[in-house]
């Protein structure tokens, strides 16, 4: 878990929920991601399926705070290349002290927007928040390499959906689900001056309980 997603929301949902800056570019790209992705859903970035899907991000430059949306590579590159592991989850245990999980934890912490995710023929959804929209704990990195076409150095932003153990009344389907966060924990999440530490840890295993306990489940 997780291996598929959905976001069927409008692009003002996003900028307005995570109050990200509304640069044109992302917003452009948002909106052609939406159109495409509105009745299929988000899956791993993958050799054959080069699909980039949006996250949530923020970074900290001269003395100030910039929150983006990124079309971003679901499988987390490491050491400028896309793992040679399984790095489209990245389990909340030992994520703090994990080699490979640890350093974005540190200060690389994305949101991931989502309306509904998938497992083993079940959705789960949050419909009583604001649009349906909600958000799974992430990590990101960015690496430079050359595009396969023009051989120029380009810039990607790749990323993994931390997992947790599931709430009770999910775990007779699978034993794990995303780490759903709270909106009143979404700042600190992403907060790059905020070491992610056990602290920061519990608190966000704490705080998503509620969450899943609340996820509705429907057959597909």
């Amino acid at each position: 878990m997780c291996a598929s997603y959905g976001l069927q929301v409008s692009p003002e949902d996003i900028h307005d929920g995570f109050s990200v800056i509304d640069d044109r570019a992302s917003t452009v790209a948002l909106n052609v991601w939406l159109e495409e992705f509105r009745d299929e859903p988000a899956k791993p970035t993958g050799v054959h399926r080069r699909n980039l899907n949006p996250i949530v991000r923020e970074r900290a430059k001269d003395g100030e705070h910039r929150r983006t949306l990124d079309l971003a590579w679901w499988k987390l590159w490491v050491r400028g290349e896309p793992a040679k592991f399984p790095a489209i989850n990245a389990r909340v245990e030992g994520l703090a002290t994990s080699g490979a999980w640890g350093p974005p934890f540190k200060a690389r912490r994305a949101l991931v927007p989502a309306t509904e995710y998938f497992e083993k023929g079940h959705a789960f959804r949050l419909p009583d928040e604001p649009a349906g929209l909600f958000a799974f704990a992430g990590l990101w990195n960015v690496a430079k390499t050359a595009d396969l076409a023009t051989g120029a150095d380009e810039w990607v932003v790749s990323y993994a959906i931390v997992p947790q153990p599931a709430s009770p009344h999910i775990a007779s389907i699978h034993d794990r689900m995303p780490l759903i966060l709270p909106r009143e924990l979404w700042d600190e999440w992403l907060d790059p001056d905020r070491a992610g530490d056990a602290g920061l840890l519990e608190e966000a295993v704490a705080a998503s309980r509620p969450l899943g306990e609340r996820l509705e489940i429907s057959e597909l």
